[in-house]
C-alpha cells in the first residue's frame, strides 16, 4: 500500500471514530434517513434499506423515549412504499402523519429479524415566530479514478462534512444534487448511504433531507431513494408556517414549460397575500452564472431569473461547479456596470450561494473581475470544500460557510438547544467581506392582510369526507381553489357567498391542503388537513 492510500484510510478511520453512532446493529434494516412529502410540522418519512432479509418491518414511535422496548411505544406504522433493487438496494418508506409540531419523536424499526437502535427526530414548528436553521450544499460525489489531483480526498471530505452535521444539529438539510459519481456503480450508493449514517447524533437524532436532482442522477433516482413528493423532482415546502418557503427545481429538464408554469403559479399564490412567507429560498443544481469551469446558462436565466425577481425570492443555492461562492444581492441587467448579465442591487437583489463543494473534486475558480472575484458582484469565493449554514428568523437570514475541518474536536449541539446555536470549535470561512452574510427583511410581509376568520371559515378541520365553508361579508361570487402542500392545483370552482358551500373531499388523499378563497379584492387562505 502506498503512502497516499495509507493517509486516505487513516482519514476515513478518523471520520468514523468522530461519529461512531450505528443504528442497525440488531435489525435486518440499515441505511436510515428522513425526508418530507408533506407538512414538515406534522409529517415525516422514515426510510431505510433491507440489510439482507427483512420481513414485516414496522416503525414504533412516540414522544417518550422507551429505548428499544418497542411494545412501549404508543404508535406504529408499516411500510407505505417499497422500491426493490435500486442500485442493488431495497428501499422501504414509512410515511408518518398527524404528528405534533416542534416535538421530538423517538422511534425504532423492528422486523422479524430484530430491532434497530433507538433513534429520534424533531418535527418543525408550525409558526413563523420560531426560528429555524438548515444546512445547504451539494456535490458529495467522489471522482472517477484519476479524474482530479485530489480525487482520493473526496470521500474523507464527505465523511467529515457528515460528521459536522451531527455536531451542528440543523433542523433539516437541503441538498442541491450530485450525490455519487455514477449510480450504476453498485458501491457508490451503498457508500453514500453508509456515510450518511455519520450525520446521526450520539443521542440518535436524524435530520430530514430535502433533495434536488443533479446531473449525476437519473430522473427517478431521488424519488425512489428518498420518497420525495414528486417523480418530476420539483416541489415546494412550507417551513415553520409562513416563515420560509422552499422551492426545489429540476435543472435536468431545463426550461420545461410545465415546471415553469408550476413555479410561476406557486410564487404568485404566495406573493402579496396575507399568507405570503417572510422568506423565499430556491435550490437547484446548475448555476445560472458559474464561478468555475462552465459558461453562463442563458436558457435558465431567461426561464427563471425574472420569476425569482418579480416574486421576491431572497436566497438561492446552486451547485455543480465544486467551489464556494456567495454573491452580493443581484438582479438581471444589461445596463452600464453589469457583468455577465447581472448587476448588484442591494434593495431588490437576490443573494446566490454555492456551488456544490460537499467533497466533490475541486475546480479552479474564474478570476474574470479580479484575482479574488469571478465577477464584479461576487462577494467572496474560494476553492475549498464546505457547505452553508443558514439561520432564519422573521427579521433576517444569516448565512455562514462551514469549512470541513476539525470535526472530531467540534462540540455537540443538543436537541433542545435553540436553532442556530454554533457548536464550539467549529471552523468558519472568514473571507475578506466577513464570515456572516446577513439579509434583513425589508418590510412587513403583506399590506393586504385579512385577519383569520374575517372572510371565510372552513370546517370540519381535520376533515375526512366533506367540508363546508361559511362566508362573511357582502354577497359576491368567489373562486374556491384547493392546492396540495407543494402548490399543485387539485380543484377549482366558483361559489356564491349567499349560499351554503359544501364539497366532497373523500377522493383527496390524506395530507395537508390549502384552500384559497378569492373575490375581487380579497384573498383568504385556510390550511386544511385530510385525515382518515
Amino acid at each position: 500500500m502506498n503512502k497516499i492510500s495509507k493517509i486516505i484510510l487513516c482519514l476515513i478511520s478518523l471520520a468514523l471514530l468522530a461519529c461512531p453512532y450505528s443504528a442497525d446493529i440488531f435489525a435486518g434494516t440499515q441505511y436510515y434517513r428522513l425526508s418530507y412529502r408533506d407538512d414538515p410540522a406534522t409529517t415525516m418519512v422514515v426510510g431505510w434499506c433491507e440489510k439482507d432479509t427483512s420481513t414485516n418491518a414496522l416503525v414504533y414511535y412516540g414522544t417518550s423515549d422507551y429505548g428499544t422496548n418497542y411494545l412501549s411505544y404508543p404508535l406504529s406504522h408499516g411500510i407505505d412504499r417499497a422500491v426493490d433493487n435500486k442500485y442493488g438496494l431495497n428501499h422501504r418508506f414509512a410515511r408518518l402523519s398527524q404528528l405534533l409540531p416542534n416535538t421530538v419523536y423517538y422511534f425504532v424499526v423492528r422486523d422479524d429479524q430484530g430491532i434497530s437502535e433507538r433513534m429520534c427526530f424533531k418535527t418543525l414548528p408550525d409558526n413563523a415566530d420560531s426560528p429555524v436553521s438548515f444546512i445547504a450544499g451539494g456535490d458529495s460525489r467522489t471522482a472517477r479514478p484519476g479524474e482530479f489531483a485530489d480525487s482520493l480526498r473526496c470521500r474523507p471530505w464527505r465523511q467529515e462534512a457528515n460528521c459536522l452535521i451531527s455536531k451542528i444539529s440543523p433542523d433539516f438539510i437541503t441538498f442541491s444534487g450530485d450525490y455519487v459519481v455514477v449510480g450504476t456503480w453498485l458501491n457508490c450508493w451503498k457508500d453514500w448511504f453508509s456515510d450518511w449514517q455519520l450525520t446521526i447524533t450520539p443521542e440518535g437524532r436524524l435530520f430530514p433531507l430535502v433533495p434536488t436532482l443533479g446531473n449525476h442522477e437519473l430522473n427517478t433516482d431521488l424519488f425512489n431513494m428518498f420518497d420525495m413528493p414528486d417523480a418530476a423532482s420539483y416541489y415546494s415546502l412550507a417551513i415553520a408556517g409562513n416563515l420560509l418557503r422552499i422551492y426545489t427545481l429540476n435543472t435536468e429538464i431545463k426550461c420545461d414549460s410545465t415546471q415553469r408554469t408550476w413555479l410561476a403559479n406557486d410564487l404568485q399564490l404566495h406573493t402579496g397575500t396575507f399568507n405570503e412567507p417572510y422568506w423565499k429560498f430556491a435550490q437547484y443544481h446548475y448555476p445560472l452564472v458559474p464561478h468555475a469551469k462552465y459558461v453562463p446558462n442563458t436558457a435558465m436565466i431567461d426561464c427563471w431569473a425574472s420569476l425569482f425577481e418579480t416574486y421576491k425570492v431572497n436566497l438561492i443555492a446552486e451547485s455543480h461547479s465544486h467551489i464556494i461562492k456567495v454573491t452580493w444581492p443581484i438582479v438581471t441587467s444589461s445596463a452600464a456596470g453589469s457583468d455577465h448579465g447581472f448587476i448588484r442591487d442591494d434593495i431588490r437583489g437576490i443573494v446566490y450561494m454555492g456551488e456544490g463543494s460537499w467533497g466533490a473534486p475541486l475546480r479552479n475558480l474564474f478570476t474574470h473581475f479580479s484575482p479574488d472575484a469571478a465577477f464584479n458582484w461576487t462577494r467572496n469565493q474560494e476553492r475549498m470544500p464546505g457547505f452553508q449554514l443558514v439561520y432564519v428568523t422573521k427579521e433576517k437570514i444569516e448565512v455562514r460557510v462551514i469549512k470541513f475541518e476539525n470535526a472530531s474536536n467540534v462540540g455537540q449541539v443538543g436537541i433542545d438547544d435553540p436553532p442556530g446555536t454554533l457548536p464550539t470549535d467549529i471552523v468558519l470561512w472568514e473571507p475578506s467581506n466577513g464570515s456572516v452574510v446577513t439579509i434583513n427583511h425589508p418590510k412587513p410581509v403583506s399590506s393586504n392582510e385579512v385577519s383569520i376568520g374575517s372572510f371565510a371559515t372552513v370546517y370540519p378541520n381535520p376533515a375526512s369526507e366533506e367540508i363546508r365553508i361559511d362566508f362573511q361579508g357582502k354577497s359576491t361570487t368567489v373562486k374556491v381553489a384547493f392546492y396540495n402542500a407543494y402548490g399543485g392545483l387539485i380543484k377549482s370552482l366558483s361559489a356564491n357567498t349567499n349560499n351554503p358551500f359544501k364539497m366532497d373531499v373523500s377522493s383527496f388523499k390524506p395530507g395537508v391542503y390549502y384552500v384559497y378563497i378569492t373575490s375581487d379584492n380579497l384573498t383568504d387562505c385556510r390550511k386544511l388537513l385530510i385525515a382518515r
